[in-house]
C-alpha cells in the first residue's frame, strides 16, 4: 500500500510514517501538486491511499478539488478532512466516490489509521472529544504554539526592484521574527544574480552553494541530508538558519531549474516554521515566478523615488496579470527613505493601493557595516504592521509583553526598535 499525505502537517506525516512501510517522501503542499502526482501511471491502481484536506493551499475550491482528485485517479482511496460535514456536502463527496471523511475538530491518529486500514467505507463525524491521541496540539496546517495560539507555517518571498535592498530587508526580518516570535526560520539566498546574504549576516563564504546542491541531487542523494550539509546556523540564535549562494550566472542558466527549487523548498518547509526566500530582481529568471507562486506571502521592496516606483508598477503588473498572483498576497516595504524621498502617501498612491507594512529609513553608515568597518547598524522603525501581515492573533499583546524588559544587544544583528510607541530600545 502506498500512502500519499497532502496536509501541510509534519506531526501527522511523521507519525503515519512510523506505522506504515511506504509513505510518499513529501507532505504535498498544494492541491495542484496533488492532482499532478495522482495522474502519474505509477499511482493508477487500487493500492494507493491519499490523505488530504479541503483547505490545502491552491487555486481550487474544496468541491472542485474533490472532483479533480477523482478525475485524475479513479482508483485512489481518499481520506478527506473537512471543517464541517453538512448533508449536501457529504452527498457531493459521495458522488465523487470519496467516502472516508473526517471532521478536523476531533481528528486523531487512531481515526486516520482506521480509515487507512479499514476495507469498508467509513465516515467519522463528531467524534468523542476525550478520545486519546487527539491532534489538537498539532492542528492541521499549523506548526508552532505561541501565547495559546498556533502559528501557520509560511513561505515568504522577498522581491522588488533592482537595488531596493531586498537582502538587507530579508536579513532584518528573518533575525527579528525568529527572535521575537521564537519561530524556527531559514533564510534562503536564491538571488542568483547578486547573492549577498552571507555578507549581511557575517557568514562564511560558500563557494559552492546552489550549483553544488544541484550536482549532489543529481547523484540521487537524500535532499534532507543535503540541506543539513549546506545550511549554516546563526551562531547567536539557535532558531535561525541560512542557505547561502555563490552560484554563477552560467550555472544559473545551465544547471538550475524548477524541479531543484521544488525539492529544496519542500525539504526546508517540513523542517522550519517559516521559510524566507531572498530573490533576484530580474523577473526573467525562472526562480522568480516559481517562488512567488509557491509563497504564502510576498514582501515587495521598493525605494521612494520615481525610478524605483515606475519599475515596481511594471513588476507588480506582471505578477498580477501574467502570473495571476493575488494582490492580497503582496505587501509593500518602502526602504531607504530620506529627506528628499517621495512622500509615503504619494508612493502608496502610485502603487495603486497595495498595503505598506514597513517603512525603513536610509542609513548613511550602511556601507560601513557592509564593508566590515561597523559591527552592526541601529535601525529605528516600527514593524507592528509587518508582524500583523503574518496574521498572528493578539500581536499587540505579544509585542508589549516582549518589551516589558530590555534585551542585550544581539551580536552581529542589525538591531532595531520593534515599536516606537513603546519607547524601548535594544541596550547599547
Amino acid at each position: 500500500m502506498k500512502i500519499i499525505i497532502a496536509l501541510n502537517n509534519k506531526y501527522i506525516k511523521d507519525n503515519i510514517e512510523k506505522c506504515y512501510d511506504y509513505v510518499y517522501k513529501y507532505d504535498i503542499l498544494t492541491k495542484e501538486d496533488v492532482i499532478e502526482l495522482l495522474s502519474k501511471d505509477e499511482y493508477q491502481n487500487n493500492n494507493v491511499v491519499l490523505i488530504t484536506k479541503e483547505n490545502l493551499e491552491g487555486n481550487l475550491n474544496e468541491k472542485l478539488y474533490a472532483k479533480q482528485i477523482r478525475l485524475a485517479n479513479k482508483f485512489v482511496k481518499v481520506i478527506y478532512i473537512v471543517n464541517k460535514l453538512e448533508n449536501e456536502y457529504k452527498e457531493y463527496l459521495f458522488s465523487n466516490e470519496i467516502f472516508s471523511i473526517l471532521e478536523d475538530n476531533y481528528l486523531t491518529l487512531e481515526s486516520l489509521k482506521e480509515c487507512i486500514d479499514e476495507g469498508k467505507f467509513i465516515i467519522y463525524k463528531n467524534m468523542n472529544k476525550n478520545q486519546n491521541l487527539k491532534l489538537n496540539e498539532s492542528a492541521l496546517n499549523y506548526s508552532y504554539k505561541i501565547k495559546n495560539q498556533v502559528i501557520p507555517k509560511k513561505i515568504i518571498a522577498v522581491y522588488g526592484t533592482g537595488g531596493a535592498g531586498k537582502s538587507y530587508i530579508s536579513s532584518i526580518i528573518s533575525k527579528n521574527i525568529s527572535i521575537d516570535l521564537k519561530l524556527s526560520l531559514i533564510l534562503l539566498d536564491m538571488d542568483i544574480q547578486n547573492p549577498s546574504i552571507d555578507i549581511f549576516n557575517n557568514l562564511p563564504i560558500n563557494n559552492n552553494g546552489l550549483n553544488q546542491i544541484v550536482e549532489d541531487m543529481d547523484k540521487q542523494e537524500n535532499i534532507n541530508k543535503l540541506m543539513e550539509k549546506y545550511m549554516i546556523k546563526d551562531k547567536n540564535n539557535k532558531k535561525l538558519w541560512y542557505m547561502t549562494s555563490n552560484t554563477s550566472l552560467f550555472d544559473c542558466q545551465n544547471k538550475l531549474s524548477n524541479k531543484y527549487y521544488d525539492e529544496i523548498y519542500k525539504s526546508v518547509y517540513e523542517r522550519f516554521d517559516y521559510t524566507i526566500i531572498d530573490l533576484p530582481s530580474s523577473p526573467f529568471l525562472d526562480v522568480v515566478p516559481y517562488t512567488l507562486k509557491k509563497s504564502n506571502l510576498i514582501y515587495f521592496v521598493v525605494n521612494p523615488n520615481y525610478i524605483s516606483v515606475r519599475q515596481a508598477i511594471k513588476y507588480l503588473d506582471l505578477l498580477n496579470k501574467l502570473w495571476d498572483i493575488s494582490k492580497d498576497k503582496i505587501k509593500i516595504i518602502i526602504n531607504k527613505v530620506q529627506k528628499n524621498s517621495l512622500d509615503i502617501m504619494q508612493v502608496k498612491s502610485l502603487l495603486g493601493g497595495y498595503e505598506v507594512v514597513l517603512i525603513a529609513n536610509f542609513k548613511n553608515d550602511l556601507e560601513s557595516y557592509i564593508n566590515g568597518a561597523k559591527p552592526d547598524i541601529d535601525i529605528d522603525f516600527d514593524v507592528e504592521k509587518l508582524y500583523k501581515s503574518l496574521q498572528i492573533e493578539n500581536i499587540d499583546q505579544i509585542i508589549k509583553e516582549k518589551y516589558k524588559s530590555r534585551y542585550k544587544k544581539y551580536a552581529n544583528v542589525i538591531p532595531f526598535i520593534l515599536n516606537k510607541k513603546l519607547g524601548d530600545k535594544f541596550d547599547k
